[in-house]
């Protein structure tokens, strides 16, 4: 576990090395009620944000995250995590692409995590991380249509996230991610590239498959990142009404090879083997909300 949890640390980035997928028998049935596949449910004009970005942002990761062995779209490291793109015009394509760094938008964006202490020696000013903190919120604003901190006060859309995630992590229980299987469910997915354990047995790229149950449910049941690429928030109906939702735009995208995704082996979505076992799970664990009796967790910021 040791060894796991140092990978862990060392990996910052999205779902990688899964290919074409064998399909369960019969059709997955998603509940469209459940599952969030856009990341803009409001439709919004996003030029707003996408300016902030372009004007106070972009040079900001290129001088702190860029570089061969780091987190260009060109880099000849180890990393999957590219997302810094060479060409300031896709800056914003490639950045709101990846779940692993922006999250749902809010002040849980993992991107975030990062600032208040150093990673890999880089430090921030104040300037900095106002001026990311400032884009973000204009993205969470925007993409739900609402705004992030009400008139007159009342809870912020950051913080209804960051509730309503807590929630849900302290009512993930350890039999039911064994019930349904979920473990080997996403380990054993097939791929022209071989199963998906083949590359994310320790968590690599911020995405496990490892079909040791108590090993990838340890994972996804505390690190944020990881947590990230299996559900989110959607708030698109105000603070009060925030509630937990599968993750359809991390999933789908990665499937379709939606940029930044585009080298990415394609698999079927939503009918696979791991779709239907986070259905399952959802299902299970948003029975335990209702149930009452669960002590809110904290997503830990890795």
């Amino acid at each position: 576990m040791r060894n796991l949890l140092a990978l862990l640390i060392a990996s910052a980035g999205l779902v990688g090395c899964v290919g074409s997928i064998d399909p369960p028998d019969g059709m997955v049935v998603i509940d469209p009620d459940t599952t969030t596949t856009t990341n803009n449910p409001s439709n919004a004009d996003l030029s707003a944000a996408k300016a902030l970005y372009d004007t106070t942002v972009h040079s900001i990761l290129v001088a702190k995250c860029s570089g061969a062995a780091c987190h260009s779209d060109s880099a000849s490291g180890a990393t999957l995590t590219r997302f810094v793109a060479s060409d300031a015009s896709k800056g914003w394509d490639v950045a709101t692409g990846y779940v692993g760094l922006v999250g749902n938008f809010t002040t849980s964006a993992p991107i975030l995590t990062k600032l208040s202490s150093p990673h890999q020696g880089k430090t921030y000013e104040a300037t900095e991380k106002d001026a990311i903190t400032k884009w973000l919120a204009k993205e969470v604003e925007l993409r739900n249509g609402q705004t992030n901190t009400p008139t007159g006060g009342g809870e912020s859309l950051s913080a209804a996230a960051d509730r309503v995630m807590s929630q849900f992590a302290g009512c993930m229980k350890l039999a039911d991610f064994q019930a349904t299987n979920m473990a080997a469910a996403w380990a054993n997915i097939n791929s022209n590239e071989g199963q998906c354990k083949r590359c994310h047995v320790n968590g690599e790229s911020s995405f496990i498959a490892n079909q040791d149950a108590p090993t990838a449910f340890s994972v996804i049941g505390s690190k944020k990142m990881y947590w990230l690429q299996y559900f989110t928030v959607d708030l698109s109906g105000g603070a009060a009404a925030a509630k937990v939702t599968m993750n359809g735009v991390s999933i789908k995208g990665v499937s379709n090879r939606t940029a930044p995704h585009t080298t990415h082996p394609t698999f079927t979505y939503p009918n696979n083997a791991g779709v239907a076992a986070l259905q399952q799970f959802y299902d299970k664990t948003i029975a335990n909300v209702a149930a009452g009796g669960c002590a809110p967790k904290a997503l830990e910021n890795i």
